[in-house]
């Protein structure tokens, strides 16, 4: 049986000797390029030569470093403070490399000037203090150069390191080392490693593309039915999704580096919205215990109390509140799996083939296996499970879509039967209301016609009482107000020996006399504006200038008189009978009025 203690004594050993066996780089012992290590990227990473001076003399390929320490910088810890640093490294190109274009990539956490054999080749950033320095990750452009064949080429860098604010967030990143470079062939490069940017790019923002619209419109279903929560977390999910998905690719990207604490603070609370969101919705759909669910939405929200605080300790709360999302999102799906919900064999699924997406990425790096995105069938296969999950939600939706659309075509042929019923009672209803509309409104229209017809009879015989003026005074008010007048005329005219003629004709042919001869009085005051006033026995009374004012009062009066005494003359040849008359007119002032209430006077 072999000793397990033996074995790992030998691994701690091999660690220990690999660590002090790295190559030592040097004038004498530089490294190797051939053609052959070409094929794959060269990473500079012996020992470099390193000084805490500032000299311009250390690019100078003759400079004389032996008393310089050489130092692994693959360790961000050797870089204490934001003073500037020397580096040289040395490379020896074979023949094989002749007149071969290669490409030197620097990734880095600072500013740094690069040097090829005494010559500045690159300026990446800017060095200097906190506010004139700028500090940038890596240059997308390539650096092409070439090395002189058989001779030993000297790399010289200076370079201040950008320090991070003391956060616990900012120690968490994507590469080790602030410092690293690695040569390739130019040609390989600009063929692989472009297209192989050109591809996370393209994957990175299809992925981000179809998890925001997958947001919003469940973000839309939600404001449309508020009682779905489920839309609201899965909006959420998909959301949170897309945002770190983007923060990927602008990390993938970064040239500033001020910029990579507010990226890594977005991916943080993307994070925490993503643990949110998926808990929240897993329990909805599955869970039954409300207050287990209320705890597991509220702890976000303590962990960003908590960043505030202890940054370290929030990072460390929200990697296990993520685990804890994941055992239970898995609990729950399998014990509604068990309980044979239908709804959790369609979601399930797809959080199911999401979590071993997850779990296999997570081994990969742990393996340290290469994965590259050069593989397409990789690529598409990773994709597929990322996005099993809102895959799986859109088949739930569609399936109880289907089953809601099914119980819908039943209850309709249900309604259409009793609506066509209810229609036909309704018309009856209608078309006997219709009827006595049509009744009452004929009633209606006879009232009105009748009331029309009285209103016009009262009209006519209080006009033939008073003046139009007055009379409409009468009718707004009620009363009428006497008016003085300064200049009128008064007309009076009564027949003469009119009661012994009475007598002597008779009741009825006096009376006959009197209304033709009145009639005509009549006629004649409207052709000379004058307003008849009244009537007593044989007498007749009118005025000139009243009601309205008339300057031509005087003579319309007298006009009138004279038409008057010519009737009466015309009257006496036809009938010998005929009655004589008087006329009076006095012009002058006069007051105005409606006395009584009875009768008007």
């Amino acid at each position: 049986m072999k000793n397990p203690l033996f074995h790992k004594i030998l691994a701690v050993a091999f660690l220990f000797i690999q660590t002090i066996l790295i190559a030592q780089n040097s004038r004498v012992s530089p490294q190797i390029i051939s053609i052959k290590n070409l094929e794959k990227e060269i990473s500079l990473d012996q020992k470099y030569k390193v000084s805490k001076e500032d000299k311009a003399i250390f690019a100078n390929p003759a400079f004389d470093d032996t008393s310089w320490q050489s130092i692994d910088i693959s360790k961000d810890s050797i870089f204490q403070d934001r003073k500037i640093y020397w580096l040289r490294y040395y490379v020896k190109a074979d023949s094989s490399v002749k007149n071969v274009p290669l490409n030197l990539e620097i990734f880095q956490k600072g500013a740094s000037e690069v040097y090829l054999n005494g010559n500045k080749i690159k300026n990446l950033g800017k060095i200097g203090e906190d506010k004139t320095g700028k500090y940038i990750a890596k240059d997308n452009n390539p650096l092409i150069l070439q090395l002189a064949n058989s001779e030993t080429n000297v790399i010289a860098i200076r370079f201040q390191p950008y320090l991070y604010n003391d956060v616990g967030l900012i120690k968490f990143q994507f590469k080790n080392g602030a410092l690293a470079l690695t040569l390739n062939n130019a040609d390989l490069f600009v063929k692989n490693k472009l297209q192989e940017v050109e591809k996370f790019n393209f994957f990175s923002m299809l992925i981000c593309g179809i998890f925001l619209a997958l947001g919003f419109i469940h973000l839309l279903l939600f404001l449309f039915y508020r009682k779905a929560l489920y839309n609201l977390f899965f909006s959420l999910y998909n959301l949170s999704i897309g945002a770190m998905s983007y923060i990927v690719l602008l990390f993938y990207n970064i040239k500033d580096l001020t910029k990579q604490e507010h990226y890594i603070y977005l991916f943080f609370i993307a994070f925490l919205v993503f643990g949110f969101s998926l808990t929240g919705f897993v329990n909805n759909l599955f869970g039954k215990s409300k207050i287990r669910s209320r705890i597991m939405l509220a702890i976000p929200v303590i962990i960003i109390i908590v960043y505030e605080m202890n940054p370290d300790l929030s990072v460390i709360i929200s990697v296990f509140y993520i685990t804890l999302v994941g055992f239970e999102t898995v609990y729950l799906i399998i014990r509604a799996m068990i309980r044979r919900k239908r709804s959790a064999f369609i979601v399930g699924g797809g959080i199911l083939l999401f979590f071993i997406f997850i779990v296999y990425r997570i081994i990969i790096n742990l393996l340290n296996i290469e994965f590259s995105l050069s593989n397409d069938l990789t690529s598409i296969f990773s994709i597929v499970l990322l996005i099993s999950f809102p895959a799986s939600i859109s088949a739930y939706l569609a399936w109880e879509f289907a089953n809601t659309n099914l119980n819908l075509v039943n209850q309709l042929g249900e309604v259409n039967r009793l609506s066509e019923i209810n229609f036909k009672q309704e018309q009856e209803k209608q078309q006997i209301l219709q009827n006595q509309n049509d009744l009452l409104e004929k009633q209606v229209d006879e009232r009105t016609q009748e009331l029309q017809i009285e209103k016009q009879k009262t009209e006519d015989l209080l006009l033939n009482i008073l003046p139009e003026e007055v009379a409409e005074e009468l009718k707004q008010k009620g009363s009428s107000e006497a008016k003085q007048y300064d200049e009128v005329s008064v007309l009076f005219t009564d027949f003469v020996n009119f009661t012994v003629n009475l007598e002597k004709i008779g009741v009825q042919e006096v009376i006959a006399e009197l209304n033709v001869c009145f009639t005509e009085f009549d006629q004649i005051m409207g052709r000379h504006n004058l307003e008849k006033i009244k009537t007593i026995g044989d007498a007749y009374l009118a005025v000139s200038g009243l009601p309205v004012s008339d300057d031509q009062h005087a003579e319309n009066a007298i006009n009138a008189a004279l038409e008057i005494l010519e009737f009466t003359k015309n009257r006496k040849l036809k009938n010998p009978d005929a009655l004589d008359i008087r006329i009076g007119i006095h012009s002058g002032p006069v007051i105005a009025g409606i006395v009584g209430v009875r009768k008007f006077a």
